[in-house]
């Protein structure tokens, strides 16, 4: 995508150039479109600036639903729309290319920027990468935010928003936090993304994290109940399960705790309870003898899981 230097900004990692989104498109008490279910993340941000969140049902494979968005746009004075296009967290599903379309002509019709979570952007699967919604955008009103946290490394902290028309904006807010992002770490990354390795690496991590995926969702279809559905999306490394409506995330969570395993409860993703039987796993890590075992753990959990 073509993008002027003159609206990015570099920030201490995607939050803070999330945060600063936010805060430049809406004020305490404005409307905030997010997905459902949404990045924690998210919702933190929207309580800490005393926002108000109108989640928009969001599918585990097609993404965001059009209709309910436009239902949205057309009640409510909404400021400022906050999703993932790419990789969702935590469904794991990536909007299509009509779809994005679709989306950035509705947001345009309303005269609502949009915030583009874009995190994972690196990790698609096949030998292009797929274009976020700030492709699109001829207008400004889109802040496409990302890091290489994720694609990278999480401890640098270095992240952007290209921020469009709203950079100076953006560049104001900084200034009275932040001020700036550490020079070395940026000079750092500078020099390495420049050479060779690091497109070797994405490759290579990539191909990773694609057999990870696939061999935890082998893994989890060989043990775990057959009531328990598993979404399996390109790209990424998450997984979203969907327990009998029965089933409480939150206390199988809590149960694998003790057990020293670690799982996302659905309820995590919502401010409501319809995720309640619902869960996210990360499929980053290799299937080693450790992860079997949590698996195992984790099924006979789910196997003897209260009525």
């Amino acid at each position: 995508m073509s993008v002027s230097p003159d609206e990015i900004l570099i920030t201490s990692g995607a939050m803070e150039a999330l945060n600063l989104s936010l805060a430049a498109l809406a004020q305490a008490g404005d409307w905030v479109v997010i997905e459902s279910p949404a990045f924690y993340g998210a919702m933190q941000a929207i309580e800490r600036l005393k926002l108000r969140a109108i989640a928009v049902a969001t599918d585990p494979r097609e993404g965001i639903d059009l209709n309910a968005l436009a239902e949205v746009l057309k009640t409510y004075p909404v400021k400022a729309c906050w999703l993932m296009s790419l990789h969702q967290n935590p469904l794991g599903c990536s909007l299509s290319e009509q779809k994005k379309q679709a989306v950035y002509q509705l947001l345009c019709e309303h005269n609502v920027s949009l915030i583009e979570d874009d995190v994972y952007q690196e990790l698609y699967v096949g030998s292009s990468a797929p274009r976020p919604i700030k492709a699109l955008d001829t207008q400004g009103c889109v802040l496409h935010c990302g890091s290489f946290s994720k694609s990278l490394i999480a401890g640098y902290r270095v992240g952007w928003v290209a921020a469009g028309r709203h950079a100076p904006q953006l560049q104001r807010l900084q200034l009275m936090s932040t001020l700036s992002t550490s020079a070395p770490m940026q000079l750092a990354i500078a020099d390495f993304i420049q050479s060779p390795q690091y497109e070797r690496h994405l490759k290579r991590l990539r191909h990773t994290l694609a057999d990870r995926k696939f061999a935890m969702y082998q893994l989890l279809r060989a043990h775990l109940p057959e009531s328990v559905s598993v979404n399996l999306e390109p790209g990424g490394y998450f997984l979203w399960l969907a327990l009998p409506a029965h089933m409480d995330a939150t206390q199988i969570y809590h149960s694998a705790l003790e057990r020293g395993i670690s799982i996302a409860p659905g309820n995590l993703f919502s401010n409501q309870t319809e995720f309640r039987h619902f869960m996210r796993i990360n499929a980053s890590y290799d299937c080693s003898v450790e992860i079997v075992r949590a698996v195992k753990v984790l099924a006979q959990l789910l196997y003897h899981s209260p009525n």
